[in-house]
């Protein structure tokens, strides 16, 4: 026996192995699986000068002698020290489903909703999109799902009770239809506990209502039913707090006074200067008012500054587009383009002290963020190249360092998560259901189309899950998906970045913001 000892390298790594260059290539290959997992039948072997080839009968019995395997690096300039470079996956090859496959229109119904992941729409029961559309984004907080689930209140006990307990039974009822569902009981319901959303347009039939007050009501209604004490969810996942220190600048010997008030949805107003989404809510958060003054003893102007001193898992935003117009006697629609980032840092809007406390996690989540999106792109490249017969050794520095098995990106990934852990600030830790990094992704848009305060017409967007089949991508989804009542569709983020306004097309209303969680 004839060997020479060379050297194979396979995702970043080398391996020592002694090349039997009498034997067939099959028992090179069987070598190569031994040091790196790779089946054979998975391997692509390169060697300077290009992909080792083999004769077609060797390429599916690899019994081709090594010495005639076709590679003139192999047949005239085998040294000990060659190196080799192997693409190809480790583990195990795909299995045959261990079921037949069975396709959507052999399903019964029920079943079509599960493969679908239950994303149906809601039928219109006349002026009912500004429901639908905020049942729809009520409906993509997953805990939010859990939380009703274990309710046990019935319809039947009346107020609130009711309401939460309605709104439990048509999320399950979404669960298993496979059409589009009408939401006439909690319709019903809602409009016995709120008669403002029972009122009736001129000409007969119910009114059109707006979609921010009855996700506040509905929210308010959950927020009495759902959990006990601490553990109450809305006020744990929903709901910030808001840190109010009022001023007079015309009696400064006056102390300030300091307020701490929650919030369910935080305001962006939106003036002939507001151009983006941050720039709004920081004027809102700025406010002049006028108040009793004892220390002047009449009305005075008052600076109130507002800052966020807690921020919840889920942050609702309300761009305040509707106002009434005294000249007019009508509250009308302001059409003005502002954007909306799809990721966002609210550590902008929060008290010194919660940006001190959010910082060092924020700093972390963010390159961990970036570092991962790295070794991600690593991967693409390598499966790009690992595709590509025609690559040489020039592809090898790309590689170097870089392309670490999927074993080595499950350690590194235990040991971010234990490293962002360990840097939560104990206080926010404690405190379920906040953001302790202050770190958001968008998660879902209500938007109103139409130029009229009382008409127009609201639709729904929500975020996608992510459904890579890597299990290392986890960033957001691009795809989102349109809730137009009861027509659903997917659309792209780019879509997302049509609602900023300008016109009477659909724009942003009601924009709610998930924590980032990096897994």
């Amino acid at each position: 026996m004839s060997t020479v000892p060379v050297k194979v390298k396979h995702n970043g790594k080398v391996y020592d192995i002694e090349l039997d260059t009498q034997a067939q290539g099959r028992a090179f290959k069987e070598a190569i699986a031994a040091q790196t997992h790779v089946p054979p039948e998975r391997q692509k072997v390169m060697v300077k000068g290009g992909l080792l080839k083999v004769r077609a009968r060797a390429l599916t019995q690899d019994d081709t002698d090594l010495g005639k395997i076709g590679a003139r690096a192999v047949r005239h300039t085998l040294t000990q020290g060659q190196q080799f470079m192997v693409l190809g996956a480790a583990g195990e090859l795909p299995q045959a489903p261990a079921k037949p496959v069975q396709f959507l229109e052999d399903m019964p119904e029920d079943e079509v909703a599960q493969a679908a992941r239950h994303r149906i729409g809601l039928v219109n029961l006349g002026n009912t999109c500004y429901l639908n559309s905020t049942l729809q984004m009520l409906r993509c907080i997953p805990e939010l799902d859990a939380a009703l689930d274990a309710y046990a209140g019935s319809v039947s006990a009346g107020g609130d009770a009711s309401l939460t307990a309605s709104l439990r039974d048509l999320f399950r009822e979404m669960n298993k239809a496979p059409h589009a569902f009408p939401p006439l009981l909690f319709l019903t319901i809602l409009r016995k506990v709120a008669p403002q959303f029972a009122e009736t347009a001129q000409g007969g039939g119910f009114a059109q209502q707006d979609a921010e007050e009855a996700y506040v009501r509905i929210l308010n209604a959950l927020g009495a039913y759902l959990g006990s004490g601490e553990e109450r969810f809305v006020p744990a996942y929903l709901t910030g707090h808001m840190a109010i220190e009022r001023s007079c600048p015309e009696a400064p010997e006056e102390p300030k006074t300091h307020n701490r008030e929650p919030f369910l949805v935080l305001q962006c107003n939106i003036s002939s200067t507001t151009n983006d989404m941050t720039a709004g809510i920081l004027d809102t958060l700025t406010q002049r008012i006028e108040k009793h003054s004892e220390t002047l003893g009449r009305t005075a102007a008052y600076t109130e500054e507002s800052r966020l001193a807690r921020l919840p898992a889920y942050l609702s935003v309300h761009f305040v587009r509707f106002y009434w117009r005294r000249d007019i006697n009508k509250c009308t629609k302001i059409m003005r383009k502002v954007k909306f980032p799809l990721e966002l840092d609210a550590s902008a809007f929060a008290t010194a002290d919660l940006q001190q406390r959010v910082a060092p996690l924020s700093h972390k989540v963010k390159a961990v963020a970036k570092e991962r999106e790295d070794r991600a792109k690593v991967r693409r490249r390598a499966r790009g190249r690992g595709t590509d017969a025609k690559r040489d050794e020039d592809a090898a520095p790309h590689q170097e360092g870089s392309a670490i098995t999927d074993d080595d990106e499950r350690a590194l990934r235990a040991k971010e998560r234990a490293e962002i852990e360990a840097l939560i600030d104990p206080t926010l830790k404690s405190d379920a259901g906040c953001n302790a990094s202050g770190l958001y992704d968008l998660a879902a848009v209500v938007t109103h189309k139409g130029a009229a305060a009382d008409a127009g017409h609201y639709m729904s967007w929500v975020r996608c899950e992510n459904a890579s089949n890597d299990e290392f991508d986890t960033l957001p989804s691009n795809e989102w998906y349109q809730f137009n009542d009861d027509k659903v569709s997917v659309v792209n983020s780019e879509k997302i970045a049509s609602l900023y306004g300008g016109g009477e097309d659909s724009v942003a209303y009601l924009l709610l913001y998930r924590a980032r969680s990096l897994q």
